[in-house]
Parts: structure tokens; sequence; C-alpha cells
């Protein structure tokens, strides 16, 4: 699992936000754990040195990984965590100018002096490159070294009265509240909160039709995404959001960098320990609500003293939610939930081998349920499904792809897990809907002369109004915005 998406969102942020974020230790020890190993060794070895040269630097690296510590090096700058500084020095005379100067002391005064002025014309300056790490983000590791057991909320001894959740519990808890959003990606008949519809609107993974909203094609992809890279995706919408509403002047609303900060420092949490709402800031206790829409947070009610982070909310920064993933993807034990599950065959029919209501409503995005059993899923693609799933954005290499990717082991074994005359038809269906254009159009028909229609005609293709025309009938169709101008012009020249 990378974490290059969330590196790329620190890495859109400008200098002054970065410096405000690299402010708190949580944060700083967030971002180096969730660095690739070679850039944390970078950042080691230049903890305790004020700057280093950028030549030596090299030797950090072996010839055949330089590609390697180029990336990590870049990731560094981008982060703002190591800067670039050039310091200019003059270059030592040589023992030969030495000599040349013993010389010209014996030479007359007049000499000797035109000389040196000569000399220190020619004195040049060398340019020598240093790196140095960011001083916030610098003092902030040392001190988390030296500081170990550092507490994120002063009370850690305090106790919930009620029976805690057990892990398993918070686990569940994670997996329902997820399923939520991911259910109303493919069957909006499942609502989720508010919020979660907003930022699913505002990312372009749903659209509004009619009085609801469907998903799109970019809502498929993300259907197809790790929970890692899902939560991210809304999170970083969220933190938009927060900056464009602060930018408005809504300063209750919160800012962008103060929910970072939480979060990272909320991922420094022990999983199955309670902590108290009490000690949170009123907007930090706002950001809590809205985390328990993405089953980060668990809290009994919005009301409860307590609150319980999730195993996402803790590998938040790492990506180390596969075990999650997989069981948010389906029932099955370890072993099958790392295999595929579905089985197509040439006539069409599609069988799906989980008892996952979630991958089931998945497939009837482009798939016509026929019959369910306990753990098994019976379906049919056609012309109708497919047509339905292009409707809605859905392509047909990613309708491909899917099946390809979730395909049962047994039909992946025979190296053709999508048989070819299936594929090549949800292509053809594809290829049937997209070779008729719709225009929105006007027609006219009714010219007095023949002269009128050749000028009209003329002036819509200037205009670039012309969408079709049949002389022998004097038959003029042209874009609907154009109507007016060419109803107009008539008006005008041959009334």
């Amino acid at each position: 699992m990378t974490l290059s998406k969330v590196f790329q969102y620190l890495a859109s942020l400008d200098s002054k936000d970065l410096e405000e974020l690299y402010k708190d230790p949580w944060t700083c020890q967030a971002i180096l754990r969730s660095l690739p190993p070679r850039s944390k060794q970078y950042i080691l070895k230049m903890l305790l040195v004020d700057t280093y040269p950028l030549s030596l630097a090299k030797d950090w690296s072996t010839q055949a990984s330089i590609q390697q510590h180029k990336e990590s090096l870049k990731k560094l700058f981008d982060l703002k965590i190591i800067f670039l500084d050039k310091i200019s020095k003059p270059i030592q005379q040589s023992s030969q100018q030495q000599s040349q100067q013993q010389q010209s002391q014996q030479q007359s005064q007049q000499q000797q002096q035109q000389q040196q002025q000569q000399q220190q014309q020619q004195q040049q300056q060398q340019i020598e490159q240093t790196i140095r790490l960011n001083p916030l983000f610098q003092d902030n590791i040392k001190r988390s070294l030296v500081q170990v057991n550092q507490a994120i909320f002063s009370n850690n001894s305090i106790k919930d009265n009620h029976k805690p959740p057990s892990i398993d519990d918070l686990d569940s808890y994670s997996k329902s509240q997820w399923e939520k959003v991911l259910y109303f990606l493919s069957d909006d008949t499942v609502q989720p909160s508010k919020l979660i519809s907003d930022l699913l609107l505002s990312s372009n993974l749903t659209k509004q039709e009619g009085d609801g909203l469907s998903i799109t094609s970019e809502g498929f992809k993300f259907l197809l995404k790790d929970v890692y890279t899902q939560i991210w995706t809304l999170l970083i919408v969220y933190l938009d959001d927060l900056e464009k509403k602060k930018r408005k002047g809504g300063n209750n609303s919160g800012s962008r960098n103060d929910l970072l900060t939480f979060l990272f420092k909320l991922s420094f949490l022990n999983l199955g320990k309670c902590y108290l709402v009490s000690e949170l800031t009123e907007q930090q206790k706002e950001y809590l609500f809205a985390l328990k829409q993405f089953g980060l947070i668990y809290m009994r009610t919005d009301s409860s003293l307590f609150f319980y982070p999730t195993r996402l909310i803790i590998s938040l920064t790492t990506g180390k939610t596969l075990s999650l993933i997989q069981s948010i993807s389906s029932e099955r034990t370890q072993t099958q939930k790392e295999q595929g599950y579905i089985v197509l065959e040439t006539n069409y029919r599609l069988y799906a081998y989980t008892s996952s209501s979630l991958q089931i409503s998945l497939l009837s995005l482009f798939v016509k349920m026929l019959y369910r059993l306990p753990n098994l899923a019976v379906g049919i693609i056609t012309r109708e499904s497919i047509r339905t799933a292009l409707i809605h954005g859905i392509t047909a290499d990613q309708i491909i792809d899917f099946v390809r990717h979730n395909s049962h082991p047994n039909a992946a074994s025979t190296g053709q897990p999508i048989p070819d005359v299936v594929a090549e038809q949800i292509l053809l269906w594809e290829a049937e809907r997209n070779r008729i254009s719709y225009t929105k159009s006007v027609l006219y028909n009714s010219f007095p002369t023949n002269d009128c229609y050749i000028a009209t005609l003329k002036f819509a293709k200037e205009q670039d109004y012309y969408i079709w025309s049949h002389d022998p009938l004097k038959t003029l169709v042209v874009k609907e915005d154009g109507n007016d101008p060419i109803r107009n012009f008539i008006r005008k020249n041959f009334a």
C-alpha cells in the first residue's frame, strides 16, 4: 500500500500551510513514519547536523539505485522537509599562484599593485549546494526521540463504565459504516448522511439525476479501489471544503490544517482504548462527529462521554488496512478473501460465489440478477443491463476489468477469466450506443425563395450553427442556440 495520494495532497499545500502543520510534533511523527524507508533514512542521517553537502549525499546510494535516491530526495523537497541552499566561497589559490606572488614581490611596487588588481578581478566564487532539514520538523523529531512516553491526552487511565466494545466490535462497526457509503454508490435506495452524500457529489463520484443521485464513471472506479484510498479521497474533499468555507469567512467551520493535525494525532491512539470527549476542543468535537460517519471513530451515541478509535483511523497514515479491506469486501475466510468470486460463461451467465450483499450490489450495476442462494448469486449479462451501466457513465473497459480482476481462481487459471465472445459483445454494445450522437436542433423547411435558403445556409455555416441540409427540398437543420440568430437574419434580409 502506498501513500502517494496523501503525499501528493501535502505537497500541493503552500509553504505557509506546511510550516503550520510542522509546528505539531505528532504531525511530524506521523509523516516520518509514513515515508518510504529510504526517505526515513535520509532524515535520520541529517537529524543531528545543520547542513550537509549535496555532493556528499550522492554517496548515500549506489549507482544501481540512483533513481530511487533521486525520487526519495524529491519527495522530501516536495514536502518542504528538506531545503536546498547555495553557498558561495572563494576558490583557494594553487601553489603555482602563490609562487607567482612571491616573484611579484621582487618586482617594482607599481607592477606588483597592477598584478594584485588583476588577481582580484580574476578571483572567482565557487558555488556549493547544501541540504538541510526543516528546522521545525527537525526539532520536533528530536524532541520525540527524547520524550519516549508522550501522551496525546492528559488522562490516559480513564475507564468506560459501560461494557467497552471489543476490537472485533470496532472492526464490525467500521465495516458497517463504510459499507453504507459504498452501498449508496451501488444502490441509490440506501441513503447515507448528508455529509457523505455531499462529499460524494463534490468529488464527482455521483451526479444529480432528477430528484436523486446516480453513480458516475469515477464512482465506479472508486468502488474498485482499496478502503484506504477511498477514505482519503473523501477526506481530501472534506479538507478542501473546510478551506473554502474558511476563506469565505466561515471561521466556525474549522480549517484544513486543524483537521489534518487532528487526524495525525488520532492515528497514534491505541486500538480498543477509550478517550474522553471532554478533552477535545469544540472544533475537534465537530470533527469527531464527522469522522464517526466515516467509521473512523466509534461512539455509542452523539452525547457519549467517550470515544474509541477504530483500526481505520489508526492505520490512516500507514496504509496498513488490508485485513479490514478484505473484511469489508466479503465475509469469507482469510484464504477465500484473497481469491476472486466471479465465473462468467460464454452464454453470458454469471455466477458469483459470495455471500456479500455489497459485492452482489456491485454486480447488479451491469448484470441482471436472476436469483440468490446463501453463498451464490446468479445473473446474466444482457444488452439492457450493459446499456443501463453505460448510461450511468460506466465504460465497457471498466466492466471487463472488474470481471477480470475478481474472477474465480478456477476461471483465472484457464488464462481467460472473461470469454472473448462476451468481452467483444460488451465492447460492441458500447460502440452501438456511442455510434449516435444527440444534439438539440431546429428544422427549417419553408424558405420563401431559393436565394433565402442559400443565404441562410451560408450564414449558419459561418456562425457554426449548421448541422445538416438537403438542397433539393431546401431543408436546413441548425443547432438550437442558433434558432434566434437565424430567425433574425431571415427577418432582417428577406422579410
